[in-house]
């Protein structure tokens, strides 16, 4: 049976060429989740339990899904998520997935579990970049990194907050995608977020938070902006998902930074409704796999041109002209049942 264009393909589509073309202990990883996986199913379909509230009477065509973030223009509230582990698709997939992203105009954070250092990710593209650390690696390592990726123009710097324990794929701890070494956790405290502003100017980032609590406690330690993440289901199972995790951090922040949402993103209409329930924006994580996965740097820039078609269709039945005006008054909660039979 011959291929359809890739220009013709869904996100379902990706992920089951990706399935297909990449080593199976990528395809494991990048389907994988702790334990039972029930945080891992919860993520997405979180979503279901959201409905649009139509309406057509408006002159909205082409509604405008740009932000401004850190500074930055950005043609869609979607950001390439901070994955340590692109590396196991193939030898070229990191700097494919910059590639790819850079094409779409999008954002990127980088992680640094992956093996490209932020001169690599610089190399790779001059998009708007993010650098994600893990404590765990050191202070030596995080301070000479977040330091290089200031002088390099980055656009803020952060720390992956939620690997208290390390992630886990099953019962099993992966060993390290960066050097094969055996994961380990590291505590968390505000005192690193005090310490990486003192490394740095540039914005810094929290990834990792689920509850008000630490986000009142991260941003009176000086975080700049917020990532609601369950680190894709990673961490710890049976937890909620990040969108019901969203409301209530949006909450306690009161608009004294901005929110992202990380967890759970399957499509346009996904990204709409976070946006509705406060998110700034969102990370993708598992899509922007399936892109490279599937065709490379085309791939990845694949997957934003869908999400944003998507978004632009949502936002164009709803009658909302920009990313920026929307709100939960385009949402109805279905309280009857959005998960069952799914």
């Amino acid at each position: 049976m011959t291929e359809k264009p890739l220009e013709q393909m869904g996100l379902s589509e990706l992920r089951t060429i990706m399935r297909q073309r990449v080593p199976a202990e990528a395809w494991k990883h990048f389907n994988g989740a702790a334990e039972t996986k029930a945080t891992f199913y919860r993520n997405p379909r979180a979503f279901h339990f959201y409905l649009f509230r139509q309406k057509i009477f408006h002159d909205v065509n082409e509604p405008d899904i740009s932000i401004e973030l850190f500074g930055h223009a950005l043609p869609i509230p979607a950001i390439t998520a901070p994955v340590g582990s692109f590396s196991l698709i193939g030898d070229h997939a990191e700097r494919e997935v910059a590639e790819g992203t850079e094409r779409a105009g999008a954002m990127m954070f980088t992680s640094q579990a992956a093996k490209l250092d932020p001169k690599g990710w610089r190399r790779a593209a001059k998009s708007p970049l993010v650098f994600m650390a893990y404590m765990n690696r050191g202070r030596e390592e995080v301070s000479e990194y977040a330091k290089m990726a200031e002088d390099l123009g980055f656009a803020a710097v952060g720390i992956t907050m939620d690997t208290v324990r390390p992630v886990k794929i099953g019962d099993e701890v992966p060993l390290s995608t960066k050097d094969g070494k055996p994961r380990k956790g590291h505590k968390s405290t505000p005192k690193d977020i005090e310490w990486m502003k003192e490394q740095v100017s540039l914005p810094v980032v929290v990834k990792g938070i689920m509850g008000a609590d630490d986000a009142r406690i991260a941003v009176n330690s000086g975080a700049d902006a917020l990532v609601v993440s369950n680190h894709g289901g990673r961490i710890l199972d049976f937890n909620r998902s990040a969108l019901e995790a969203l409301p209530e951090v949006v909450d306690a922040v009161n608009a004294r930074v901005p929110v992202l949402l990380d967890s759970g993103i399957r499509s346009g209409g996904d990204i709409v409704k976070a946006l509705a329930l406060g998110a700034k924006a969102v990370l993708i994580g598992r899509p922007v796999a399936w892109g490279v996965g599937a065709f490379g740097a085309r791939g990845v820039e694949r997957v934003y041109a869908i999400l944003a078609e998507e978004m632009q269709r949502v936002m164009t039945l709803t009658g909302v002209a920009r990313a920026g005006e929307v709100t939960r008054a385009i949402l109805f909660r279905d309280e009857a049942g959005g998960l069952r039979g799914l």
